[in-house]
């Protein structure tokens, strides 16, 4: 009687009736319960899960009681996955081929940049996109790349790598420069020439007015300093 019961549910719940005598009871979200069991299994992951059914795939029915989701081999967490599904009542099993993707912000080119350009927030714009498609690298915050070069040409639209950017230059060979020397009790600024491009932060070689020559670090345009 039981099993007879459960088919008549079951058989319902396929068309989409509410059968005589039977009240009419909200299965299981399948869908989402198995996006929560991605997320479960896949841990701590800089994205967000996304599970979609491919349209060959037929959805199972809806599940009254003890819904269970496991995996029929290894899982790889991104990409097609086969998946077991059971329902105690209805009384069913069956597998379900998924696909996961991993949505994550990246920032893109809002408009064809040549090299040597300084980016602005004109330039660029975040978009969520799929994350096994980005490059390694791929910047995912504006702060990332604000203010620096591009290194090589972007197209339209292409994703923004950290190794595609570049600090800029702030000092060139041959510029004149105030070369700061300080120590543990003294300061004394001298003159000096650039023998080496350079951006803030970075170390430089420059000829002092003496004719000695130094490593010292970029501080800004027209400014070194060198700590003893």
């Amino acid at each position: 009687m039981k099993n007879s019961r459960n088919a008549i549910v079951l058989l319902g719940l396929l068309l989409g009736l509410t059968l005589p005598g039977f009240a009419a009871e909200a299965g299981v979200n399948w869908l989402t319960l198995i996006t929560q069991h991605v997320e479960r299994q896949s841990g701590s992951v800089p994205y967000r899960v996304v599970v979609d059914v491919p349209t060959d795939e037929v959805m199972p029915p809806p599940c009254l009681q003890r819904p269970s989701i496991a995996e029929t081999s290894r899982p790889r967490w991104l990409g097609p996955m086969s998946l077991s599904l059971a329902c105690e009542r209805p009384a069913w099993r069956g597998t379900l081929t998924v696909r996961v993707r991993g949505m994550t912000q990246v920032v893109r080119s809002a408009r064809p940049l040549n090299l040597g350009v300084r980016i602005s927030e004109d330039d660029v714009r975040l978009v969520e996109a799929d994350f096994a498609n980005e490059p390694t690298g791929a910047a995912t915050e504006l702060a990332q790349v604000l203010g620096r070069e591009t290194s090589r040409p972007l197209r339209e639209n292409s994703t923004v790598a950290l190794n595609a950017l570049r600090v800029p230059t702030v000092i060139k060979i041959g510029d004149r420069l105030t070369v700061r020397v300080s120590g543990k009790a003294f300061e004394i600024s001298a003159d000096g020439v650039a023998q080496q491009a350079g951006a803030v932060g970075e170390n430089i070689r420059v000829k002092l007015s003496d004719g000695r020559a130094l490593n010292a670090v970029v501080m800004r345009a027209g400014l070194v300093v060198i700590e003893l």
